[in-house]
Parts: C-alpha cells; structure tokens; sequence
C-alpha cells in the first residue's frame, strides 16, 4: 500500500513539474543593432560615415546600411553586404552626397540596417537625425513622440507646439522599420503662432516579432525665407509579448493541482485505513 501511494503522489507530483517546464519561455537570443554616424559637409559634399555596432547576444548575418538624406532624395545602400557581424564587433561605411543647390539651414537624415538571425529572418535598425549646411538654425518647434504597444495594429500620436510668432505650413514625415508600415507616412498641416496641434499616424505590424522594441523617427519640416528647418521626434514601438494561457492562469493551475493532490492524499489515506481495520 505505501509504495502505491508514493507511486500515486509521485505522479502528480512529476505531472505538475511537467506542466511548468513544458510552458516556461525559454531564453532567447538578442539582435540588436546600434549606429554612430558623423557628418561632414564641405564644397557642396556630404560626407558620411556610419559605424555599426552589433551590441546583442547572437551574431547578425548580410547586414547592409542605406542612408537618406535632404528631403525627397532616394536612399543610398552603401557599402557591400557584410556577411555577418558577431556580438561586439563593428564595422563601417562611407557616403558622399553632392548638394550644390541646396538651401540653407536644417535637413533630416536617415540611417537604415537590414540584418538578419541564424535562420535568415529579416531585422531592421533606424537611426534618425538632422545636419546643416550653410547655416545653423532652429526650427522653433517642439514635436513630442507618445510611446505605444501594438499587436497588429495602433495609432502613433505627436503633439507638435510652434514656439514662433508666425504661423507654419509643415510637412510631417514618419519613418518606420520595415516590419512596420503607415498608409500614409507623409502629412501636411500648418500650426497658427504659438499654438499646439496633434497628428495620429496608424501603424501596422506587418512582420515584427512579440516582445521586439524598435525607434522611428518623424520629421517635421518647412521653408521660411530661403532656409530650411527640420525638426526630430523619436518614438518607441513595442510589439506586445504573446499572452500564454498557462501564465495568465497560472495561480489557478497552481490551486488545482494542489487539490487534487489533496484529493488523492485523502483518499490514499482513507484506503488505507480500511485495509488496516480489515487485518
């Protein structure tokens, strides 16, 4: 009788364990991509040079940067396809741009890495920026970022307050990962002086994975008396985590299996005592 009743427990007992193990997460590995970008303009030549910098726990493989800068122009990839990348370690790209013509003042720019895991999962990196030419300026506006957490889909919101005297016609750009898109990323509005407004953009996720935090950037621009002003706000995405069953209910599992382990003790014990009264 006592070695089946230990038997019994012991059961239960591995049951339980079972359960915990088979639906505890497990550690992954993390990807992450961070840049230093440098800037240089002279005689009408940009000069870039972005270092790249694997700053997570797995090698990344085939990275490629791209760098958009001036409003409007095509995005460059710059150096060849880097075949992978382990943790710690660097690498680095130059781009030169010609911007004879360009006015004066404040531009944004943009650097993008692709990259991907062991299994050749696509990942994308931005970093977001504004440089001069010519002259300095300062764009008189201050565009603040609201944070979210997404499934498939949310709405990214920016207030954007004009510290200035005259109103202003601004063209608002949001940039993404390309896990992520917007049906529409460019936006005009005009703020009156020394007002506030609030622009929504609607995200979807189109391949971002669970628990996953990504930058984007939005710039806001415009043209005042033959100058250029950009001004920056960063935001965080965050892909919310896949709710597992077992942890959302895990204290009534708990519960449960110390009933029935209850159960089963009380009735082993009362067994027991039946066969004992019966010798």
């Amino acid at each position: 009788m006592t070695s089946r009743f230990f038997l019994r427990l012991g059961l239960l007992v591995a049951l339980f364990f079972w359960i915990f193990s088979g639906n505890a997460p497990g550690i992954a590995g993390i990807l992450k991509i961070e840049t230093q970008t440098t800037v240089e303009v002279a005689e009408d030549l940009l000069k870039v040079s972005v270092t790249f910098t694997n700053k997570g726990t797995e090698p990344a493989y085939n990275l490629q940067v791209h760098l958009n800068a001036l409003s409007g122009s095509p995005a460059l990839t710059g150096s060849p396809v880097v075949p992978q990348l382990d943790p710690g370690q660097s690498d680095r790209t130059h781009f030169e741009i010609d911007v004879t013509g360009a006015r004066k003042g404040r531009y944004p720019m943009t650097v993008h890495v692709d990259f991907h895991d062991a299994n050749q999962y696509p990942f994308s990196a931005l970093s977001g920026m504004t440089f001069h030419i010519g002259k300095d300026v300062n764009p008189n506006l201050i565009p603040l970022a609201k944070d979210i957490t997404l499934k498939k889909s949310g709405e990214l919101r920016f207030e954007i307050k004009n510290l200035g005297f005259t109103p202003k016609k601004i063209l608002a750009t949001l940039i993404l990962p390309k896990e992520f898109s917007t049906p529409k990323p460019k936006v005009s509005l005009e703020i009156d002086q020394r007002s506030e407004k609030t622009l929504g953009f609607p995200i979807n996720n189109f391949s971002a994975l669970p628990g996953a935090n990504y930058p984007v950037f939005c710039y806001f621009e415009y043209d005042s008396e033959g100058t250029h002003y950009t001004a920056v706000a960063r935001a965080l995405l965050t892909v919310a985590k896949d709710e597992n069953l077992f942890r959302r209910f895990r204290w009534l599992w708990i519960s449960l299996t110390a009933i029935l382990a209850a159960i089963l003790i009380f009735v082993l014990i009362k067994e027991r005592r039946k066969k004992l009264r019966g010798i």
